[in-house]
């Protein structure tokens, strides 16, 4: 089945389904005022931590959910119908990547979310959504429907052919404060609606207000931040002295490979900016007087490391790259446990794209990787880079 015609069946089957739903049991004006809703929830989207954009259809579902006591047919019902619509919007209005990142995962998340609630209501005593229980049962319906939206996204984005699919689960994770903000006011919504009618929209609207704004400021910081910092990584490429584009590609693969191996969010994004910055001591080297002197690679380490230590806040991304070159293991020791494996995965993959500069090719150049893992190289890090570049097909003959 060729790609179109499967992403237009994908596409055309939850609205078939939402119709044929409809058409057994269909409550008038309720019911396609929910799917204006769904569509709307699409237009304008959050921004999230992770530097994507998040559909409010997880507050639509929610709020839905808790006023209907559970009805999965007013929850899912005007979903199928509308998430397609709104996929065509995220399309049309941020790109492909945009509306990746939402399907199937968003779809997956909302049912299972709402069936989840669903079940758990059978054995909740109240139907009130102010009761304690039913607030409960509600958050841990949504974590799971967040869950299962993370794992879904990991599982079928096409970016699992770049990198690990534990890496894309990660940043989908990263989207919490985004889920958080949504269904707060979709719980706001529903437990004020009762007792003050119209003006519990207003009420709900404004946590959320101030989360959309937050959230935004704070992607914008951080990109500008990323910015930055690849800006200063880019330095030595523009005087000549390592070749254009190199600091982006070691970082790019160092944090496929360290994602491979398992680290965590946090030690990813030291990984990246270490990566980035591994060669901005060679900015010294502009300086006639060191240059005719002798130095050394380590050398070059410890400037880039003095300079990305004067911001406080890099001073662990300073310590990656002071011993980015320190060996794997010393003679008579079964390894140097001084030396982090990031920095280990600075070297090796900084390594790995210099010698496809020379010329090498990937599977040449990945040897050389293994020809030095006794001492020089972390072999379990080599083994990743393995798996890395296997799977993008970059070893092939």
């Amino acid at each position: 089945m060729g790609d179109r015609l499967r992403l237009a069946l994908s596409l055309s089957l939850p609205p078939i389904a939402g119709v044929l739903i409809a058409a057994v049991w269909w409550p008038g004006v309720i019911f396609a005022l929910l799917v204006a809703a769904y569509v709307a929830a699409h237009v304008v989207t959050i921004p999230s931590d992770a530097s994507r954009r998040v559909s409010l259809s997880a507050a639509v579902a929610g709020a839905t959910a808790l006023m209907s006591g559970g009805s999965l047919v007013l929850v899912l019902g005007p979903a199928a119908v509308a998430l397609p619509i709104g996929w065509l919007i995220v399309h049309l209005r941020h790109g492909k990547r945009v509306t990746q990142s939402m399907f199937p995962a968003e779809a997956v998340g909302i049912v299972a979310f709402a069936a989840a609630f669903a079940a758990m209501l059978l054995v909740v005593p109240s139907t009130d959504p102010a009761h304690p229980l039913i607030l409960a049962t509600f958050a841990g319906a949504a974590l799971l429907g967040f869950l299962v939206t993370a794992v879904t996204n990991a599982i079928v984005s096409e970016e699992r052919r770049i990198v690990a699919r534990r890496l894309i689960a990660l940043r989908a994770l990263d989207d919490w404060p985004a889920y958080a903000a949504l269904l707060s006011s979709a719980a706001l919504l529903a437990v004020t609606a009762d007792p003050m009618g119209a003006w519990s929209a207003p009420l709900a609207g404004f946590p959320y207000l101030f989360s959309h704004v937050s959230l935004h400021r704070l992607q914008g910081t951080r990109r500008t931040y990323d910015q930055t910092i690849r800006a200063l990584g880019a330095i030595p490429e523009a005087s000549g002295q390592v070749p254009a584009g190199h600091s982006s590609r070691t970082a790019e693969l160092a944090v496929a490979v360290g994602a491979e191996i398992g680290l965590g969010t946090s030690e990813l994004r030291r990984l990246e900016y270490a990566a980035l910055l591994h060669d901005i001591g060679r900015v010294v080297l502009a300086n006639p007087a060191v240059a005719r002197g002798s130095h050394s690679v380590t050398d070059v380490a410890g400037w880039s490391a003095t300079i990305i230590g004067e911001a406080r806040h890099l001073e662990r991304v300073a310590q990656i790259v002071a011993l980015q070159h320190a060996p794997y293991r010393k003679a008579g020791e079964v390894r140097d446990h001084a030396v982090p494996r990031t920095s280990q995965l600075v070297r090796i993959t900084a390594r790995y794209d210099v010698a496809l500069e020379e010329g090498v090719s990937p599977l040449a150049a990945l040897e050389l990787m293994h020809r030095g893992a006794a001492y020089d190289y972390d072999p379990e890090v080599v083994m990743a880079l393995r798996r890395v570049l296997e799977r993008r097909g970059s070893l092939a003959a």
